[in-house]
């Protein structure tokens, strides 16, 4: 076995707040559809998709732009964002401001808003194709250009009095356009699908296709004079020029595809892409270094700085992470005020705990009528929260991060899991309170909310967590990875995992006998803590997300394609129930042998009150994918899923 080192970071006492990071004009905490009448019902209703599109500071004043109009504004720096009524409930894809208080916005079905209070009020504009408009550039508060495209032509369109009128510049069959940008009056770029290049030095009255060298998509085009710019996109296009695109040269930075870059000038700038991707270079781009987002859920849509020190990016859950030192270290806020929730769990009949995407906690003291965000600077997800009793607690999810509490949710300690060379172990120390054992870091004032992370450790995704008393414990995630604690996660061990490809869910009976699910229908069992693991015969090839079982011999698995699994030979056999047609089963819970749960997608509660012989649909009240279920008590029943639904079912 290898020792696992776990750094304690910071010990975190917060008392239950408000989340003031984002203030919005019409929030409410409290959802009106709790009823007293038996069934499942909403007491948290879910919001929409919370995707944030495009960042942009002008100055002190910054904006956000995304789905479903979303509309966000700062006027100090980043520290408080407000939520703006919006005029519209389009996707706004793209915004650029003259001066902190003219800018536009640009959207989904043609859709153009200006505003010229700073957005205190919004005018919609009219402009000729009601197709998908992906960027905005104004010279003044006349002069501007917009580019999009529909299923069969790019479309660049020109306006010379600020977007009362419209006229169609530059079209072209098969090259959906998707930025725009101008250095000087007449000189500017615009790019988009096979790799185009568009190129005009009389302001936009003729354009010329540049050579890209690439078929690939490019998403944007960013400029720091006319001769020097970079060009990014799709499996890992970096294109660099030195002499205003006559040359395109390739660089290589970590990561698939990119959707936006900020460049500083002509040796500082970032990029951001899927899966998380963050990457930095002081050189121009001949060298770039990965840096650590902690968002592997989600891709990173937007990045923009407000100096040479501080900075932000969005991400397409609606998280935002921020930076103080040049992007070696970043940290997250969730703009999403309805993130997605992954995970629940209660430490008595009142008080329960939601956690998700975008380093998402929820609070509750009564009984899930009213949730209250905790604020985490984890940037990813928190995939599972669980309680063994009223006191002790663990969460886990991205980048190896474990918390735990003692003292039932009060204080929060927050480990990380650090890999380092290709090992685990310690890391070297860069940033006060990290990685010096014994680290002896300052707790945060009582009335503070935080919980404070940094994102510098590189150990893979934990997805499932399981106590099976105050002491012995373990943590499944990425890679096949298995970590076992025996003094109730202050030091982890990895086990010897037969498999390595994503593990899902862990149970145990007692402190020898237990089971890990996980991708490829994996299902693993061990009868000695974890010293040794076997592979059972499940009869499936799908991702197996959850196991349960009630005693040592009887137990149900589920996951993929609606399945469900059962045994009462703890493992020797498994054998497929019939449930109901649903696409994914998310999560299982039985009360006893007899009563059991599963959630999953498209809302799906299935129930059983025979050990699975038959399984019944309940009536959710919703349509949104269910992640977790989790009795309060003997008596009351909590799901959670997507866009922050929260259920509740008095049995």
């Amino acid at each position: 076995m290898k020792n696992v080192t776990i750094i304690n970071r910071l010990i975190i006492t917060f008392s239950i707040f408000v989340l003031t990071f984002l203030i919005s004009c019409n929030s409410q905490n409290r959802e009106d559809s709790t009823s007293t009448s038996k069934g499942w019902q909403i007491v948290r209703s879910p919001g929409k998709d919370g995707r944030l599109n495009a960042i942009s500071f002008n100055k002190e004043v910054g904006w956000i732009v995304g789905s479903n109009g979303i509309l966000l504004k700062t006027v100090d720096q980043g520290k408080v964002w407000l939520k703006c009524d919006s005029p519209v409930d389009e996707n706004f894809n793209a915004l650029y401001f003259i001066n902190p208080n003219w800018g536009w916005v640009v959207g989904d079905f043609g859709m153009v808003i200006r505003t010229e209070d700073s957005g205190h009020t919004w005018r919609q504009l009219p402009i000729p194709k009601e197709i998908e408009l992906y960027g905005v550039h104004f010279l003044d508060h006349d002069q501007g250009w917009v580019v999009g495209g529909d299923l069969t032509t790019g479309y660049i369109f020109h306006t010379l009095d600020g977007g009362e009128n419209w006229e169609i510049q530059y079209s072209v069959l098969n090259q959906h356009l998707w930025h725009v940008t101008f250095v000087m009056e007449k000189e500017g770029w615009a790019v988009g699908v096979s790799g185009t290049i568009l190129h005009t030095m009389d302001a936009g009255k003729t354009w010329e296709l540049q050579d890209s060298g690439t078929n690939q998509t490019i998403y944007k085009a960013r400029f720091v004079t006319s001769e020097i710019g970079w060009v990014l996109g799709t499996w890992g296009t970096i294109l660099h020029t030195q002499n205003g695109g006559k040359n395109w040269i390739r660089q290589k930075a970590p990561g698939e595809h990119f959707t936006d870059g900020y460049f500083l000038n002509q040796k500082q700038g970032w990029l951001v892409g899927h899966e998380g991707s963050l990457a930095q270079t002081n050189d121009g781009g001949r060298n770039w270094k990965r840096r650590e987002s902690g968002t592997a859920d989600a891709n990173l849509l937007g990045i923009a700085f407000v100096n040479g020190t501080d900075g932000f990016a969005i991400s397409s859950t609606g998280g935002l992470l921020y930076t103080t030192n040049r992007g070696d270290l970043w940290k997250g806020k969730n703009l999403n005020p309805h993130a997605t929730l992954k995970s629940v769990a209660f430490r008595s009949a009142k008080e329960g705990w939601a956690v998700g995407v975008n380093g998402t906690i929820l609070y509750t003291h009564d009984g899930g009528h009213l949730w209250q965000p905790i604020s985490s600077e984890a940037t990813g997800e928190f995939a599972t929260i669980r309680f063994v009793d009223r006191e002790q607690g663990w969460i886990v999810g991205d980048g190896g991060f474990i918390f735990a509490t003692k003292d039932g949710g009060k204080q929060w300690q927050a480990h990380s899991t650090i890999q380092e060379h290709g090992h685990l172990g310690i890391c070297a120390c860069q940033f006060s309170c990290f990685c010096s054992i014994p680290c002896s870091c300052p707790t945060s004032e009582a009335t503070s909310q935080n919980i404070n992370v940094d994102n510098t450790s590189f150990f893979h995704e934990l997805y499932g967590v399981y106590f099976v008393n105050s002491h012995q414990g373990w943590a499944v995630g990425h890679e096949g990875r298995i970590l076992y604690s025996e003094d109730g996660g202050k030091t982890w061990t990895q086990q010897t995992s037969p498999v390595d490809y994503p593990l899902l869910g862990v149970c145990f009976v007692n402190s020898k006998r237990g089971w890990i699910v996980g991708y490829q229908g994996v299902i693993l069992m061990t009868e000695d803590s974890g010293k040794t693991w076997e592979r059972q015969q499940s009869q499936a090839d799908i991702p197996l997300m959850d196991v349960c079982f009630v005693s040592e011999n009887e137990g149900w698995v589920v996951g993929g394609n609606g399945t469900i699994l059962h045994t009462s030979d703890a493992g020797e056999h498994w054998e497929y129930q019939e449930g109901q047609p649903v696409s994914f089963l998310w999560r299982v819970l039985f009360k006893n042998r007899k009563k059991g749960w599963t959630v999953g997608s498209e809302g799906a509660i299935l129930y059983t009150e025979n050990g699975g012989q038959t399984w019944i649909r309940q009536q959710s009240r919703t349509d949104q994918w269910l992640y977790d279920i989790t009795l309060a008590d003997q008596k009351t029943l909590y799901a959670v899923g997507l866009y922050g639904v929260v259920l509740k079912n008095s049995l």
